[in-house]
């Protein structure tokens, strides 16, 4: 039977948040540094509105470009293949712009890609987003209001893919991957930013992606439902 992988981008599958290097890049960092720091003070979905307005007038190919030359996290292709060959639908779930993890997705074999999407007119960058939102339909205490709800996504997939709620691994690093780590029947805290993403993971992972195919290996071996 079908599992369901949800996956994490900026940090996880990649080696830095998308939109620092980006912004390093693009001269824009200490813009995105008074965002960051007002973000304090926001809604998560009102400060990815304001980053996305950084890029207003940029050519869409200077940020694809600028995206591809990311480091990929060591053993992501390999960890993509050997879920695939465990029968798992894979899904990259990030905050940052869809078009850019397709581009991901398509290097690595991830089948899935949810994200934002950063409004592209005549290849170039408007500022405008459109944001799938979805924590007002999930009624999560203490949620945090992101542009991408991944924990509605994970629910809307297991819906589509037919795929049972005891049939999910989530994989992430951050605050925003807290709900969908603590729901899933194997939540993965990979390279955990903080204390409270270890704590209600069932992996912890500090490495790369080989040690948890490893330790994946050995869990899935555990799973009465696998």
């Amino acid at each position: 039977m079908k599992w369901l992988a949800i996956l994490d981008m900026d940090g996880t599958l990649l080696e830095r948040r998308t939109v620092d290097v980006l912004c390093e890049k693009l001269g824009f960092l200490d813009s995105l540094m008074e965002i960051d720091e007002a973000s304090k003070n926001m809604w998560a979905y009102e400060v990815s509105l304001k980053i996305a307005k950084l890029f207003s007038g940029i050519k869409a190919s200077k940020l694809e470009e600028i995206f591809d030359k990311i480091p990929v996290v060591n053993g992501a292709k390999e960890f993509v293949n050997f879920l695939k060959s465990r029968g798992f639908v894979t899904a990259i779930v990030t905050d940052s712009y869809e078009f850019l993890a397709h581009r991901l997705a398509k290097k690595l074999g991830v089948d899935i890609v949810k994200g934002n999407i950063l409004e592209v007119q005549n290849g170039v960058v408007t500022g405008n987003i459109v944001m799938p939102m979805g924590w007002e339909k999930e009624g999560q205490q203490n949620c945090q209001r992101k542009a991408v709800c991944k924990l509605h996504v994970m629910n809307e997939l297991l819906k589509e893919y037919s795929i049972e709620n005891n049939r999910t691994l989530a994989v992430g690093d951050s605050q925003s991957d807290l709900c969908i780590i603590r729901k899933a029947k194997i939540g993965v805290a990979f390279r955990p930013k903080d204390e409270v993403i270890a704590k209600v993971a069932d992996i912890v992972v500090h490495t790369d992606f080989y040690e948890l195919i490893s330790r994946l290996k050995t869990f899935l071996e555990r799973c009465s439902n696998y």
